[in-house]
């Protein structure tokens, strides 16, 4: 059983197509290039230092062909042989501040929301977790797991194109669930990580990392428009006060925290994966210290949370 029979249940429609009966365009050219890419021989997965697959081919570059036509990749990277997906998001530095928590996810039952194309599922799966389940709502995400995956070959992920609002989740529980750069974009961010906590068991932990605003803000910063760092559908930007302040009206405690880190173009950036606008276009050329709105630039901090005893 993977995790529970809530989650098999769930997950079944998706065991013959990833994108079940979901509706967009572009779903058949996705079925397309998974089915036209290669059998793996002599397969080498390494999941501890990044993602990194090794197996015996001929043809490379017909593999990086298919790749590139699910741009655009935003979390990474990954190696497959000689092809480096260079992501947006250097996604190996926000997985480093997370190790700094010291949370042991060996033999942990995960649930992952927003996973985006996976990235960090697998780098769970490396530190022995047993069981993830990815939550992510955007299909060229989900087109992007289901090759990566064609290659690491993991039965230890399972990803459901749904919010977590419309997943049908309701009675399972998780032994760590992550929220990363989600908070923000919540209306209400009170009732996510409530949501988020009805699905923790008793002892489960409850990673939050979202962007953190001055003190000065008060609670939160409340963009105008919605707009923030060129993001769209920004609702709330917390101070770490008002994080708190939501924490203690959940009986959410927090047991590890981390620095606050500076988003910066080494971490997020166009590239050849992702050749879109990216962080260049978040700031004030004049003056970097603000978003190109007007708003203190981003910072981003990790929260550790159980419930409160």
């Amino acid at each position: 059983m993977f995790i529970s029979k809530e989650v098999e249940t769930l997950y079944n429609q998706y065991t013959d197509n990833p994108f079940g009966n979901k509706k967009d365009r572009r779903i058949e050219s996705w079925l397309e290039i998974l089915s036209r890419l290669p059998s793996i021989l002599n397969e080498e997965v390494e999941l501890i230092n990044g993602v990194n697959i090794d197996f015996d081919i001929k043809d490379n570059d017909e593999i990086e062909r298919l790749l590139l036509q699910l741009i655009p990749w935003r979390k990474g990277p990954f190696r497959i042989n000689d092809i480096f997906i260079n992501s947006e998001w250097d996604s190996a530095k926000k997985w480093k501040r997370f190790q700094k928590l010291n949370l042991d996810l060996d033999g942990k039952s995960i649930l992952d929301v927003g996973s985006g194309n996976g990235y960090y599922a697998f780098r769970m799966v490396g530190m022995g977790a047993d069981k993830v389940l990815c939550l992510e709502p955007n299909l060229v995400h989900v087109s992007q797991f289901s090759t990566i995956n064609h290659f690491v070959n993991s039965e230890k992920i399972r990803m459901i194109p749904e919010r977590l609002e419309e997943s049908g989740l309701a009675n399972s529980k998780f032994d760590v669930i992550f929220s990363m750069g989600l908070l923000y974009h919540q209306r209400n961010p009170s009732e996510h990580l409530n949501n988020l906590k009805d699905l923790l068991a008793d002892n489960g932990k409850l990673v939050l990392e979202t962007i953190i605003s001055p003190k000065e803000c008060g609670i939160a910063l409340e963009p105008s428009n919605g707009k923030y760092a060129s993001m769209p559908n920004v609702h709330f930007v917390h101070t770490d006060n008002g994080c708190k302040s939501i924490f203690r009206n959940l009986s959410l405690q927090v047991h590890a925290e981390s620095d606050l880190a500076v988003t910066n173009d080494n971490e997020q950036r166009s590239t050849k994966w992702m050749p879109f606008k990216s962080f260049e276009s978040a700031l004030n050329l004049q003056n970097k210290s603000i978003t190109i709105e007007g708003y203190p630039a981003p910072k981003r901090k990790f929260y550790l949370l159980g419930k409160a005893s």
